[in-house]
């Protein structure tokens, strides 16, 4: 359950590598016709909720996150105690020292200082204690790059490190480490549990300021776009066209995953039951369509690589299609390397493309591919001490490196056809969970075990540790594909403003729950502001535009979705272009219901399910296109 945060005198808990409860939901939804209360439904339920209050004092090592914390009726009691240094305060000044005989004491704010801002005489937010250097962790400093000239995959004896050409079948046993099992276990445990989307419910606000119209230029964004060029941005968007959701009611399977959503020039294509498919941005009409049968658990390449990427199909999804998103036309495919483990072999499959190169790894097994011909770069040695367990691309190829059964973490970036580069070994009894970006380099970590993300690590060009970002449980919300090592699409990188943003928890607002976007300096880590939305009701990080950040308003149960602009500088959100009101049910059914990501396209907005039941009656829709 989402909890605001603790009062003033009862810091968060927690430093880096401290225990997290394992999260009851892990990347799918719960059962619409009997879901449980979500933490908004709650809220808007008892909307006089108390502060959570966990007794916990801070480690010193843990980075003050951001917080909306609303000031308490009176001035917390101090304890009657022999003097002596406070902890780190919680959006509130620390205990004052004694006066000098005579002085004045400092006078308190005539009026409480408003909601989520510093109170008078105290540093504003985004100034929290330093860091400081990396702390060490009883081994040589992480993060390291190999020694020049060390042997590229495929010659040992260096762990993670896999032959070029396929080793003899003999022994050994599925890989995967004692973290994957863990986690897949978790996963399939959530899938025996769902039988449709949850439904998350927001009060409205009351802006019905119209956003005026604004230009849009250059962007740098991740998987979420944004877009080149000068164009006069709309005030309003309407619905260009929608796709319906697939029928896999005779299916075998409760749940069929598609995921795969790729923009090329005017078109998005998107991996389908039986398809790879484009579209014209601004009708719909089909473009061009690669047939293949594609089984409930087949994966795809979150990005493309000079609009080549690679998608998983098959019954089984035992093969792997490398395809020209440019052209429409297949490239290349191939059977994935079996090893025998069952119909379920490949169900647990991750894919990245980069340069040249097309990685895919499984339960058990990894391998490589040249993405223009589909010849074989790599492949892991069967029973090997370590193993890829997943990959991320876009601007570089990184490997998340295990050994043994998940005691060791690495970090690795693949030279474009396979040899190894640098690499960060995660300090003991951390392990790497996300990569929310590989240019830079921003990792989210579990320390102490449990599922929930601990420490978000920023390392630079060479992989060494630059900073670090404590993340308090329940602090923050991150929308992930899974168990997958990347895909995150709620967390932007800004590198132009050198920023990263975040989206908070929900928690109670004056009228409804609420949430904000939290920014983090990309160099030292340190916090730098916090931005309302400009109504109640749940907001997310969406792209890069024209230099600012475009924050994603939900539909509530009043108002349409709103597209804000974001100040870089300050974190001021301001209405940068509405959704249709006609279309809002329609939206939140994507949304809350059918759980659509949301992508930025050429000042368009384009919601797409990745996740479809058996029971047709929950599923709300495939596509929905706002231009």
């Amino acid at each position: 359950m989402s909890q605001p945060p603790p009062p003033p005198n009862q810091p968060p808990s927690g430093g880096f590598g401290a225990p997290q409860e394992p999260s009851s939901s892990h990347g799918r939804p719960q059962q619409p016709s009997e879901p449980p209360e979500s933490s908004e439904q709650q809220s808007e339920q008892q909307p006089q909720q108390q502060p959570r209050s966990d007794g916990q004092q801070p480690q010193q090592d843990r980075q003050d996150p951001l917080s909306k914390t609303p000031p308490p009726a009176a001035p917390p009691q101090q304890p009657e105690q022999p003097p002596q240094a406070p902890p780190p305060g919680y959006g509130y000044p620390h205990q004052q020292p004694t006066l000098a005989a005579g002085a004045q004491p400092p006078q308190p704010p005539q009026v409480p200082p408003s909601y989520g801002y510093p109170q008078q005489g105290q540093p504003p937010y985004g100034q929290p204690p330093a860091y400081g250097q990396p702390p060490a962790y009883g081994q040589p400093p992480y993060g390291q790059p190999p020694v020049y000239g060390q042997p590229p995959y495929g010659q040992p004896p260096a762990y993670g490190q896999y032959p070029t050409q396929p080793m003899p079948e003999a022994g050994g046993r599925p890989g995967g480490g004692k973290g994957r099992i863990v986690a897949i276990v978790a996963a399939v445990a959530a899938v025996l549990l769902i039988a449709g989307g949850g439904v998350w419910l927001l009060a409205g606000g009351d802006d019905d300021t119209r956003a005026k119209d604004d230009t849009k230029g250059s962007s740098e964004g991740g998987t979420n776009g944004g877009s080149e060029g000068k164009r006069n941005q709309k005030s309003e968007l309407e619905v260009a066209w929608k796709l319906d959701p697939p029928d896999i009611s005779k299916g075998e399977d409760r749940i069929h995953e598609l995921p795969g959503t790729w923009f090329v020039g005017d078109t998005v294509v998107r991996a389908l039951v039986d398809s790879v498919t484009a579209y014209e941005m601004d009708t719909g009409k089909e473009a061009w369509s690669i047939d293949m049968a594609r089984g409930a658990k087949c994966s795809a390449a979150p990005t493309a690589a000079e609009n080549r990427t690679v998608v998983q199909w098959g019954r089984k999804c035992e093969k792997v299609m490398g395809i020209d998103l440019a052209a429409g036309k297949k490239l290349w495919e191939k059977d994935l390397p079996s090893k025998d483990y069952g119909p379920s072999e490949f169900s647990f499959t991750e894919m990245a493309v980069s340069g040249d190169t097309a990685a895919v790894s499984w339960t058990g097994n990894a391998v490589g591919y040249n993405l223009a011909d589909g010849k074989k770069l790599w492949e892991m040695e069967r029973g090997a001490e370590c193993r890829d367990a997943g990959y991320a691309g876009g601007e570089q190829l990184l490997a998340h490196v295990e050994c043994g059964f998940g005691e060791e973490h690495t970090l690795q970036s693949v030279e474009n056809g396979g040899d190894k580069g640098w690499e960060w070994k995660a300090p003991k009894g951390v392990e790497i969970k996300r990569v929310f970006s590989v240019d830079p380099v921003v990792v989210g970590v579990v320390a102490g075990g449990g599922l929930d993300i601990t420490d978000i690590m920023l390392l630079d060009d060479k992989g060494k540790l630059k900073a670090k970002i404590g993340i308090p449980k329940d602090r923050y919300h991150f929308a992930c594909e899974g168990i997958k090592l990347s895909d995150c699409h709620n967390v932007v990188v800004d590198k132009a403003n050198n920023a990263l943003y975040l989206q908070t928890d929900t928690h109670q607002g004056d009228g409804g729950t609420v949430n904000e976007i939290a920014a983090f300096d990309l160099t030292t880590g340190k916090s730098k502001w916090l931005s309302e939305p400009t109504r109640e009701g749940r907001t997310s990080p969406l792209a890069i535009e024209d230099g600012k950040l475009l924050g994603y308003e939900q539909a509530t149960y009043d108002k349409a979705g709103l597209i804000t602009s974001i100040d870089p500088k300050t974190g001021k959100a301001t209405p940068y272009t509405r959704l249709p009101e006609d279309s809002r049910q329609a939206e939140r059914d994507m949304v809350f219901v059918g759980q659509a990501r949301p992508f930025w396209n050429e000042g368009g907005l384009v919601l797409v399910v990745t996740d479809f039941y058996q029971d047709t009656s929950l599923n709300k829709g495939s596509v929905l296109v706002f231009k």
